[in-house]
């Protein structure tokens, strides 16, 4: 699981070894490469998933009702109501996703939409790059990482910080490098960290989320 979910990279620091070695590692199993290898790891996994007699229905069910109500315990009214009125009062509003966390911030800018409120969703490294040069102070960014990996975002997040840019980080990693330039940090349950017997996906989180979120938006923007 935890190769599956890492990089290159990080399997190499985690095994101490080196990127190059662990690639020949993969060449050697028959691959052409950890893309490759990762793709075929995570197939079997998924293949090979055992519940133990449960109904399947049942403990999918069960696992993600399980971690959907442990958000109340993890996030405040308070938190929400103040990311909410930071979506409204923002000059530009950016969401920043990568991969399937762009999915998450589809989902906030179409739901958004329909009550009014406009925002671009950016999912490309290098366009965020670029939009992260001309924000300023106004202007508001919500970042969905579930990792807030550095590789990702070790310079996107310093670069809007130093130019005053609102930046709200909703994560399932607390112990993160940038819990001290973002202007709030939401942190959510981390269902796919939950079992390595089978494969959650944690936009469901972000999902239910967003559907607290909006709720909060449309009653201020009632007031």
């Amino acid at each position: 699981m935890r190769v599956i979910q890492s990089t290159a990279e990080k399997v190499a620091e985690d095994t101490s070894t080196s990127k190059a070695a662990f690639i020949r590692f993969c060449q050697k199993l028959g691959y052409n490469g950890y893309s490759e290898f990762r793709f075929a790891l995570s197939r079997s996994m998924v293949a090979t998933v055992t519940y133990s007699g449960e109904d399947p229905i049942q403990q999918i069910t069960n696992a993600y009702t399980s971690f959907i109500q442990q958000i109340p315990s993890m996030i405040s009214m308070d938190q929400v109501q103040s990311l909410a009125k930071s979506i409204i009062n923002a000059r530009r509003l950016k969401f920043f996703g990568i991969n399937r966390t762009a999915l998450s911030a589809l989902q906030l800018r179409k739901r958004l939409s329909r009550i009014g409120y406009d925002a671009e969703v950016i999912d490309d490294q290098v366009v965020m790059g670029d939009v992260s040069e001309y924000l300023g102070e106004g202007d508001v960014c919500v970042v969905f990482s579930i990792k807030a990996m550095t590789q990702t975002y070790g310079s996107l997040i310093p670069e809007m910080a130093s130019r005053n840019v609102k930046v709200i980080l909703l994560t399932m990693t607390p112990n993160n490098k940038f819990v001290d330039l973002v202007n709030q940090m939401i942190v959510l349950p981390f269902i796919s960290k939950s079992s390595t017997k089978t494969f959650y996906d944690d936009q469901a989180i972000f999902f239910v989320f967003i559907e607290i979120l909006l709720n909060e938006i449309a009653r201020l923007s009632q007031e």
